[in-house]
């Protein structure tokens, strides 16, 4: 697959501070990226230059092959941006306020009267698109950024924390759309602190830190070299838990630690192997077993791995 994100050595510093350190990042088309670091690390300034709206102090930014600041107008015909926060003109109904868009991006009037059809649909709105904005709830506003972020057809989408505030429902909502465009091909660009959404969302991360992109591959992949570090988890719900259980396994070789709660035993292991070792010598020894299940990382434990080691 060809790029649609390219950056080189992308360095942002305000006075003495370094916001963005010499980023060099490749985002594929079709990909779901999801971008990740602690407040302050540097999502949005980054954000903010991939998408035109913020110089570099030094380094270069491709959309689809077009230097955003060199050749922007081309560049960001392919950009969609639904940004951390958002103004809407609330004493319009949604139409007005999207079609007052259309008009700016240059769009005739049949163009734009189509894509206002389609990108109404595609959020949901059909039925409140003549009701004032100032009468939408925020989940429905932010629908409707999104909506305007996806008028003029773009290839690329950036959502900047885009279900912050949202109640479940409408955080829902907002997910099932970012789905839904992904299935269709769209490249997503996600910046959330949420990590459980990102991973329900995106194939691929990014992880900066102070500035500097410590890592970047597939939430798969970050998965399976945590397990390398830490070793596997096994998860043994027995009908009743006894203390011999514990000293039983404890003793087991090839077995690193060994957890419990309620009736819960969390075996640390060398090999997921180990397995069937495990659960036999619990039935010799009259445990009852209910459940067993293996405990993969998950982004939260991948993110924390990584950001504590990588501490200045």
């Amino acid at each position: 697959m060809a790029a649609i994100i390219e950056t080189e050595h992308l360095t942002k510093k305000f006075k003495h501070l370094t916001a963005v350190n010499d980023l060099n990042l490749t985002i594929e088309e079709g990909d779901t990226f999801g971008f990740l670091g602690p407040n302050g690390a540097g999502k949005t300034t980054t954000i903010r230059m991939l998408t035109g709206f913020l110089k570099p102090t030094t380094g270069s930014v491709r959309i689809q092959g077009h230097d955003v600041f060199r050749d922007s107008k081309k560049a960001k015909e392919h950009i969609g941006l639904v940004p951390d926060m958002f103004g809407l003109y609330e004493v319009l109904n949604a139409d007005e306020h999207l079609r007052y868009y259309g008009t700016l991006y240059g769009m005739g009037d049949r163009e734009r009267e189509k894509e206002i059809d389609r990108v109404i649909s595609l959020v949901d709105l059909d039925e409140r698109r003549k009701s004032k904005i100032k009468e939408y709830s925020h989940g429905m506003k932010q629908r409707l950024v999104i909506a305007q972020a996806l008028l003029n057809n773009p290839t690329l989408l950036f959502l900047d924390e885009p279900t912050v505030g949202l109640d479940p429902k409408g955080a829902y909502e907002v997910r099932n759309i970012i789905k839904s465009l992904a299935k269709e091909g769209m490249t997503i660009f996600l910046s959330s602190h949420l990590l459980n959404e990102v991973q329900d969302l995106c194939r691929t991360v990014g992880i900066i830190h102070y500035g500097i992109l410590i890592k970047l591959d597939t939430i798969n992949n970050l998965t399976k070299e945590l397990q390398l570090q830490k070793g596997n988890f096994i998860n043994i719900e027995l009908a009743t838990l006894k203390e011999k259980f514990i000293k039983l396994l404890r003793e087991m070789k090839g077995v690193e630690k060994v957890f419990q709660y309620q009736n819960n035993i969390k075996v640390q292991v060398k090999s997921t192997e180990l397995v069937s070792d495990l659960v036999s010598n619990l039935v010799k020894n009259g445990g009852k077993i209910k459940s067993v299940t293996e405990m993969k990382p998950d982004l939260e434990q991948i993110f924390l791995s990584l950001t504590e080691v990588k501490k200045a």
